[in-house]
């Protein structure tokens, strides 16, 4: 059992496994705390973990990064608190693994390592394991910590990088925010770089590791991307013993263009053509890269090498750099303000969207997407696009919410434009949703009095996206609640949680029984099987005022419910030229879980996601209003697809989930609703110090407002909100 221990922890230089820091200062304080007969009481491990983290407060850093609200304000937590978060994540991993048991002893609970693990240790052994526990928590932090230079970054990365890929999680993993944000950083700080005309952006892969990381610097009149253009480009050799900087071109523009050998073609013509008009100055011209891709023979136009082991200091490193972006201003000079001079087609190298998943930046395109919205006029507030699109990937039935004319339809038809799923197309349709709908047969068909099957208002929609997974159809039903949703849209909801998945598709049981279709046999041959399929993507608009009708928990659970409320009336006049418009394919927003052991990828997010919400689920089950494994699923799917894609803080996330899928659920009158908001706001403001009494609650919570670290800051205060109704009209509900 020691050895096999030994091997869980792994060697000093290793932190695989170590998404957050939790299991190693649970486990430091273990070691450090426990009697000789390995035990150790639960709250003197809560306040050595408390410790811990108060202390790198104090010294001036977050306690960790991307961490629930217990944790990121561990000053104000509580020791029980604090025992939460310990049992629910790290404890649970490592009592999985049978080396350590929670037990109560004559009315005190222990934290107990396992006496068969304690008896194969001596002192020695344990020495070596708490200076081990400390050098990995000093080695943790010191990549999150410090602010490093642009030879501390790159150094890093030649030094770890193709070890770091065989044998750590990509998920969370350090080396993406050096490449990401810290070497960027440094990068920026250099006194010549143009943060207005230049773009930078790093990746060590999207989902999974990349044969070759890099960082790439754009200029912004050129290009945004690595697919198309020219660039400059910090990128390592496949064995991981060199880096190279290089001006190089986008490759995958091209080979979709041309194809692969064509592609060669031009990029080697396009190439030599540069060469032979710009002094390469102190860099190579030879195709001597170890990328472990052919046609980055053909698209480097300029590079440097720099070995490992041998990389020169900071003042050579940002000289190499300045030098490279001389020539590539050149490049601009003679070639993109002179087309002709090159005579080839510099339109051909426009940025288009990549149909392999693993090209996909899902950042970027949100990006695009947003900038699409924009030049049509309309403005959305900072992360709702993001929000809605995390939505949609989570569970494909969203509901819009709000006011009439807060945009929520142009919302659909926009964002559904600029991923190519339009009216003209017919990848996009809009149903407008009649007061007089009571069952499903509006929706999806009837058999009439002469024995012929009437197809549905969405019926032909559907089996047109049946005969298309590989593209998104949206279906946009336009005020949805003007009938009672339970009635027409009952059929839907059930079946919608009939999905499974089958050699990677995922499909539902049949919307329509058998029998619908009477003697009809054409209808029958056209329509039988119909089901909803993995490219269907339902979005509802709902006004919610005295003409429309409420929504069930049965609907709120099925659904992310977003509301609109935002308006920003000022004129938006572009000067840039029209985002591009991209064909997307449906693997953009296809649902990727269905259950929650498909994600023990990521086990961290998902067990502090869950610690989280039973903390809500205690606090709601006293105004019968908790909620059950659906919403519980939901809520970690949310999360998981945003960290595989680092689209939203943590926090941020979570927020909208709170905001989405449990604060819809309540509503009513009584004394203990109020008592689960006053409860629920402090869960929402990260502190358990926010001391609210029934009289006068919303005041006092809209005052606490200001304070500017509010962790859930738009849940905390719709509660706010909230409360203020109940106490002014004497009932509350999410809907205002």
């Amino acid at each position: 059992m020691k050895q096999k221990f030994f091997d869980y922890i792994g060697d000093k230089e290793n932190l695989a496994n170590y998404q957050k820091s939790y299991k190693l200062v649970f486990l430091k304080a273990i070691f450090e705390n426990m009697d000789q007969e390995g035990k150790v009481s639960a709250a003197k491990i809560a306040e050595a973990f408390k410790s811990y983290y108060v202390a790198r407060v104090d010294s001036g850093k977050e306690p960790d990064f991307d961490v629930e609200s217990r944790i990121r304000n561990v000053k104000e937590s509580s020791i029980e608190q604090i025992l939460a978060v310990i049992k629910d994540n790290p404890y649970r991993v490592i009592n999985e693994k049978g080396y350590i048991s929670y037990k109560t002893i004559n009315d005190v609970d222990y934290f107990c390592l396992n006496p068969e693990l304690l008896a194969e240790l001596d002192s020695t052994d344990i020495d070596e394991l708490k200076k081990t526990f400390d050098y990995k928590l000093n080695k943790y932090f010191k990549l999150r910590d410090e602010t490093l230079t642009l030879r501390d970054g790159l150094n890093t990365m030649l030094e770890n990088y193709a070890k770091v890929r065989n044998s750590e999680p990509f998920t969370k993993n350090p080396l993406g925010d050096l490449m990401r944000k810290k070497i960027p950083k440094a990068i920026e700080l250099l006194p010549f770089f143009d943060g207005q005309k230049y773009l930078i952006k790093g990746s060590i892969g999207q989902g999974n590791w990349a044969v070759s990381p890099w960082i790439g610097i754009f200029d912004k009149t050129i290009t945004k991307t690595p697919h198309s253009g020219v660039y400059i480009v910090y990128t390592f050799s496949v064995d991981g013993e060199s880096l190279y900087l290089t001006l190089m071109q986008g490759v995958t523009a091209l080979q979709k263009e041309l194809k692969p050998k064509g592609a060669l073609r031009r990029l080697e013509e396009i190439r030599d053509a540069i060469r032979s008009q710009i002094n390469p100055r102190s860099f190579s011209t030879d195709n001597n890269l170890l990328t472990g891709e052919d046609s980055l023979y053909a698209s480097t136009i300029f590079h440097k090498t720099y070995k490992k082991g041998q990389l020169p200091d900071n003042a050579q490193l940002a000289t190499d750099l300045e030098e490279i972006m001389v020539l590539y201003q050149e490049y601009h000079t003679l070639f993109v303000e002179h087309p002709e001079k090159i005579g080839l087609e510099i339109e051909s190298l426009q940025e288009v969207y990549i149909e392999d998943q693993n090209d996909l930046s899902v950042t970027d395109e949100l990006a695009r997407i947003s900038d699409y919205i924009k030049s049509s006029g309309f403005s959305y507030e900072v992360g709702m696009i993001e929000n809605f699109y995390l939505s949609l990937k989570t569970k494909p039935f969203v509901i819009l919410a709000g006011t009439s004319g807060t945009g929520k339809t142009k919302l659909i038809k926009l964002f559904g434009e600029a991923i190519g799923a339009t009216s003209a197309n017919g990848q996009y349709l809009m149903v407008p949703v009649r007061p007089d709908w009571s069952d499903s047969s509006d929706l999806l068909g009837y058999l009439d009095l002469n024995g012929k099957f009437v197809p549905g208002a969405i019926t032909d929609f559907i089996s047109t996206a049946m005969g298309n997974l590989d593209k998104p159809y949206i279906l946009c039903l336009d005020e949805m609640n003007l009938a009672r949703v339970e009635y027409y849209f009952s059929d839907f909801l059930s079946v919608m949680e009939t999905r499974e998945k089958s050699n990677n598709r995922l499909k539902s049981s049949e919307l329509l029984n058998t029998n619908i279709f009477g003697q009809d046999e054409a209808a029958r041959n056209q329509y039988q099987g119909l089901h909803i399929p993995e490219n269907l993507y339902l979005i509802g608009t709902v006004n919610m005022d005295e003409t429309t009708f409420p929504f069930s928990k049965k609907v709120l659970d099925r659904a992310n419910t977003i509301e609109l409320s935002y308006v920003d009336l000022d004129l938006i006049i572009s000067q840039q030229k029209s985002p591009v418009l991209n064909d997307v394919p449906n693997t953009f927003l296809k649902t990727e879980y269905l259950y929650l052991n498909e994600c023990q990828d990521c086990e961290d997010i998902l067990l502090e996601t869950i610690s989280t919400l039973k903390q809500i689920n205690e606090v709601l089950g006293a105004g019968f209003a908790q909620f059950g494994y659906r919403v519980r699923d939901e809520v970690c799917f949310y999360m998981v697809n945003n960290q595989n894609n680092e689209i939203l803080e943590q926090n941020v996330a979570m927020d909208y989930c709170i905001l989405q899928k449990i604060l819809p659920r309540i509503q009513g009158s009584s004394m203990s609703i109020k008592d689960v908001m006053i409860s629920l706001f402090a869960i929402c403001a990260g502190t358990s110090n926010v001391l609210i009494e029934r009289d006068n609650a919303s005041a006092k919570m809209f005052e606490y407002l200001q304070v500017k670290n509010i962790f859930y800051r738009k849940s905390a205060e719709k509660i706010a909100f909230m409360t203020q109704r109940l106490e002014e009209d004497g009932f509350t509900s999410y809907w205002l």
